[in-house]
């Protein structure tokens, strides 16, 4: 009795040892996020359709209102992992000096016909081309932003300085349309769902879109995370994007249950939502979550021929995508 009672203890360690080691192996994972992200929504609000949440990792969401914002605070060892553009990407690797590495898409402009995000201005603004847009205020959702450089670039593109022709302000992105509707600014940068809103409402027309800045559509939106969390936590990482991934193809598979949760969320119209969400009104969602360094690099090489970044190089070699399912 005496051994039995031993080994049934010895085995209730071994178990509570295990489970100890277990619970420590699960990672939270920080991530820095946006509106414009619905996949990311649909983690939130359907973790059912997920295998690994709560098991390997679990996730700190973070929202910012652009690469912007988000890439910075990776920077700063605030989060994770999250959303970038070029110019924020650029930023941290060749100023702030910290390690990153691309993962995976998020969103592409302009390619194969999808949405590509547009700067617009009223229709009776009496602007019908970038040119026109010397001493009037332009709106974008943060300054230091990819969106903001596009502006620039499009100026100086037009013959304008946009340090002296322009003034550059930023906005949240909900309010950027009131503000032109409002006249404070003549000019906004909108990305969905408030383009699509935007529009809806009448009176405003598109000025130049993202394509026209680097002469091609981009794979504009990826998700980076720091190299040294990739190292120390790379499984964790691995089912966080097969995750994601789940979260993608349901989401294209159930284009009215997710119109719903987004529209309900952000307590948008729904017909405004279902008018774009998931066609080829929204940005383009890649099923298999790969990025392509070829549709990064035209703004790459855009930032630097306007010395907005001090060097160029080959945006492939911060690419990995090995993290995605195989």
């Amino acid at each position: 009795m005496k051994r039995a009672a031993i080994a049934l203890a010895a085995l209730a360690l071994v178990g509570l040892i295990s489970s100890s080691a277990w619970a420590q192996d699960k990672v939270t994972i920080r991530i820095g996020t946006h509106i414009s992200i619905a996949a990311d929504l649909i983690m939130q609000k359907k973790p059912e359709i997920l295998k690994n949440l709560g098991k390997t990792y679990d996730i700190q969401w973070v929202r910012f209102s652009g690469g912007g914002d988000a890439a910075p605070a990776l920077a700063a060892g605030k989060i994770d992992g999250g959303l970038a553009t070029p110019f924020p990407f650029t930023n941290v690797l060749f100023q702030s000096h910290v390690p990153i590495t691309i993962v995976h898409q998020l969103l592409s402009f302009g390619v194969d016909g999808y949405y590509d995000d547009t700067t617009v201005v009223r229709v009776d603004s009496g602007i019908n081309r970038v040119a026109d847009l010397k001493a009037k205020v332009v709106g974008v959702n943060a300054l230091g932003s990819t969106s903001e450089q596009n502006v620039r670039i499009m100026a100086r593109k037009a013959g304008l300085d946009p340090d002296s022709d322009l003034t550059i302000v930023e906005g949240r992105p909900p309010f950027l349309p009131q503000m032109l509707r409002d006249n404070k600014a003549q000019a906004v940068t909108l990305f969905q769902p408030f383009y699509n809103q935007a529009m809806a409402g009448g009176g405003l027309k598109p000025l130049f879109r993202t394509s026209d800045v680097y002469g091609s559509p981009t794979d504009y939106v990826f998700m980076i995370f720091a190299s040294a969390f990739l190292k120390a936590h790379s499984q964790a990482v691995r089912d966080y994007v097969a995750d994601y991934l789940r979260a993608v193809n349901w989401a294209l598979d159930n284009r009215d249950e997710a119109v719903k949760i987004y529209a309900s969320e952000y307590k948008l119209p729904l017909a405004v939502v279902n008018g774009y969400l998931l066609t080829k009104k929204d940005y383009l969602v890649r099923r298999d979550g790969k990025v392509s360094a070829s549709l990064i690099q035209p703004a790459l090489d855009a930032l630097y021929a306007n010395k907005f970044i001090a060097q160029n190089y080959d945006v492939s070699k911060y690419i990995d995508l090995s993290y995605l399912p195989k």
